[in-house]
């Protein structure tokens, strides 16, 4: 017994003398490994005093210590604070580094297995920050996208703005709030005027479909608002806002962070908008731009409880629109007006359970409910009496439900071959009131979904998903994708996709029907649900220098839709729309897009080119696409003499949009046409002024600088790809000025 001590003694303590130190680098966020981080080793005594040895950090972020005795380390990775510091070579050590806003290195969630650097998810995730959000003095989600690339707004100045992303519309991009569903869609569209800034720290988008982990209405890509993080609240904070515009537009805000013995953190936080209306031409009534007046409420409480991560919140939004008709004949002494409210309220627990370090549950559930009520007056302008009407198609209200459950399980360790993500999403919902089809319907959409990341070697990530849904209304299809993320070079990173997508139609959809003085719109309870087959690709470069990053990225993307809903035209003669299946619809094109990031100055150049497909080229020899042009600038400079000053610029040029339609002429034959939609320019320009170590911030500014408040379309068509009724679509109430004052005291 004696011999064999001594022997693992003699053999034994030489190799652990000997046993070379490493030094792990790991992300201060994430606690993940950065690969490949350089680390520079220049040993400062013994025998090696002087020598230099550079190493990249492996998939595990490990590097080995050269040297034994104390060295100076030098450590850098694109995207993080530098790290310099003294070891000892008999050591080993972990150093945590600090992602930088300065060079983008931002943490995202949206479809990660657990929160990822923007850099390493295998998604092209964009991301607006605070600052962008900030600068561009952007009051609702309208504002913010106006100007972005890829990305067209409609208006209708009753129902709201609606969004297409890479020329999918709307009804087919998922909007959520801290991965929470926003409902009460509109002719397919969500209102982005409705979704207010005024909480919001970033806002994550990914382009493309995302069916397998979001489900229904992910077809063309999700935008997920993330708020401000009410986990870590100083003792007490007071923030606000107030704003207006020359338009008549005067909003404010004010809510207020605070802790209570360190272990509850909360935010409260209230919101009131005004917006007088807006005509070219003042009739001092009937408004083309509606006046509206919205209110917003928002509660959050979050906590940990051992190692689980608890958030409640509770969202609230009202607003009223005032349609006044114009004077009626003969005496011109009354008028009809219609009255739109609108309510919507989302309650939801979130709970992050982190099982072990690598092993994580996220739960969400969600109640949503939304009103939509209409109500028609006639007025008398001479004793400003009014009653409401007696015709029963003029009153209305409509109640949505939606209560969701979603589960993932993550398993997400950098060290092993392969990450996991299962889940189940349960989406239940309802629909009540005169206008829908038997007063009531209702609608469930369960699935389970499973994602792989298969990680080869360490420049390779391979991200298999899969998605099984049962839908109480339609059979849906096994949908399927695959994502690649491959790590070219050391600046130059490949991504490519491929994914199926499915769409059941919504309830408002199938069964709702809206009639008014400026709608006539039925729904169609025989429509078919959408299916789709989407590529996508998109090469990255980026360039550290010293205290800038230079990115440079192409993306290019095909969507094939079959049995697209659409919004149409019926009956030309009494103006009636219906929801359609249009059939095949397909949309191509890429971008090409450069940003310069540095402490004070920031520039992004960007060019796009879209096509959307002609669906009459099958019956007519005409292109199968028409293609329309897009460019973007955006830049912000902080001026050297005065720090606390910042300028910024937004500019987007969108370009004409031709289109193949069917017109009716004089003899009422049906005639082949070539319309299109004019071009446009939009660009805003702000000045931010902050002080008292930005506690106080004021803006001043104009939007709109080219007075675009309405662009034309060449011909009325019948029939065609997004067939429009009107030949003048609005865009903008034209030029404004704004100032802004917000605080944030602590």
């Amino acid at each position: 017994m004696i011999r064999k001590i001594l022997f693992l003694l003699l053999i034994g303590l030489p190799a652990i003398a000997f046993a070379e130190q490493t030094i792990t680098i790991l992300d201060k966020t994430t606690d993940k490994p950065l690969s490949p981080a350089t680390v520079h080793i220049t040993a400062i005594d013994g025998a090696n005093k002087g020598k230099v040895s550079v190493h990249k950090s492996d998939k595990k972020g490990i590097v080995k210590i050269p040297f034994t005795g104390k060295s100076r380390i030098y450590i850098r990775y694109v995207g993080y604070e530098h790290i310099i510091d003294t070891i000892d070579g008999n050591k080993n050590y972990t150093f945590k580094m600090q992602p930088t806003s300065i060079l983008f290195q931002e943490i995202v969630t949206t479809g990660q297995f657990t929160p990822q650097s923007m850099q390493n998810s295998v998604y092209p995730v964009q991301i607006i920050n605070e600052e962008r959000i900030v600068t561009q003095a952007a009051s609702n989600l309208r504002d913010l996208l106006q100007t972005q690339m890829n990305m067209k707004i409609s208006q209708d100045n009753i129902l709201g703005s609606g969004l297409s992303i890479n020329g999918i519309s709307g009804s087919n991009v998922k909007i959520m709030v801290d991965g929470v569903p926003i409902i009460g869609r509109l002719q397919g569209n969500i209102d982005l005027s409705q979704i207010n800034m005024n909480n919001i720290q970033k806002v994550e988008i990914i382009e493309g479909p995302m069916s397998t982990i979001y489900g229904t209405d992910a077809l063309g890509g999700v935008i997920n608002l993330i708020s401000k993080n009410t986990e870590s609240c100083p003792r007490f904070e007071l923030f606000g806002n107030t704003y207006y515009e020359s338009v008549y537009l005067v909003n404010f805000d004010i809510g207020t962070r605070f802790n209570v013995y360190n272990d509850h953190n909360f935010t409260i936080s209230g919101a009131r908008n005004f917006f007088g209306g807006y005509s070219e031409v003042d009739t001092s009534r009937h408004k083309e731009w509606k006046p509206k007046i919205q209110y917003q409420g928002d509660f959050k409480y979050a906590t940990e409880i051992g190692n689980v991560k608890l958030r409640v919140s509770s969202r609230y939004f009202n607003e009223y629109i005032l349609n006044r008709g114009p004077r009626l004949p003969y005496y011109y002494e009354n008028a009809l007006d219609d009255e739109y409210r609108t309510n919507r309220l989302s309650n939801s627990i979130f709970a992050n359970w982190k099982i072990s370090k690598y092993n994580v549950l996220d739960v969400l559930t969600d109640y949503s409910y939304y009103q939509r009520r209409k109500n028609t007056y006639f007025m008398d302008l001479t004793t400003l009496d009014r009653k409401m009407t007696q015709n029963e198609g003029d009153q209305d209200t409509n109640i949505f439900d939606n209560y969701l459950i979603r589960a993932n399980y993550s398993w997400d360790n950098p060290y092993n071959l392969i990450s996991a993500m299962a889940g189940i999403e349960l989406n239940y919902e309802t629909a009540e009131g005169r206008r829908i089809e038997d007063t009531r319907q209702e609608v469930g959409d369960y699935a389970t979904y499973l994602n792989l990341n298969y990680r080869p070697f360490e420049e390779l990530q391979i991200q298999p998903g899969v998605r099984f849904i049962y839908n109480t209304d339609y059979e849906a299809p096994i949908i399927p994708s695959i994502n690649l993320k491959y790590n070219l070079f050391d600046n130059f990173t490949l991504r490519a996709s491929y994914a199926k997508g499915f769409r059941a139609p919504s309830l408002r959809e199938l069964y709702y029907i809206f009639v008014d003085i400026n709608h006539n719109i039925l729904g169609n309870a025989n429509l078919k649900a959408e299916t789709s087959d989407s590529w996508n690709a998109s090469i990255d470069y980026r360039h550290t220098f010293e205290n800038s990053l230079l990115t440079t990225t192409f993306k290019t993307f095909y969507n094939d839709i079959r049995n697209l809903v659409d919004f149409a035209i019926v009956n030309a003669t009494d103006g009636l729309y219906s929801y359609i299946n249009v059939g095949k619809n397909k949309t191509i094109g890429g971008d090409i897009s450069s940003n310069y990031y540095s402490k004070d100055f920031s520039i992004n150049l960007g060019f796009a080119y879209i096509g959307w497909y002609n669906n009459l080229t099958e019956s007519s020899n005409t292109p199968e696409f028409t293609f329309s042009p897009e460019l973007q600038t955006n830049f912000t400079y902080r001026l050297p003499f005065a720090k606390m000053v910042q300028i910024a610029a937004y500019y987007k040029f969108t370009g004409k949009l031709p289109r193949y339609g069917i017109t009716i002429d004089e003899a009422n034959n049906e005639v082949l046409v070539l319309y299109e939609t004019s071009s446009y320019n939009m660009l805003d320009l702000t000045a931010t002024i902050s002080v008292w170590e930005n506690k106080i911030t004021w803006q001043v500014g104009a939007k709109n600088l080219f007075d675009i408040s309405k662009i034309q379309q060449s011909q009325q068509v019948v029939q065609g790809a997004h067939v429009s009724g009107a030949t003048n679509m609005p865009i903008g109430w034209g030029r404004t000025y704004f100032t802004s004052i917000k605080f944030q005291i602590n």
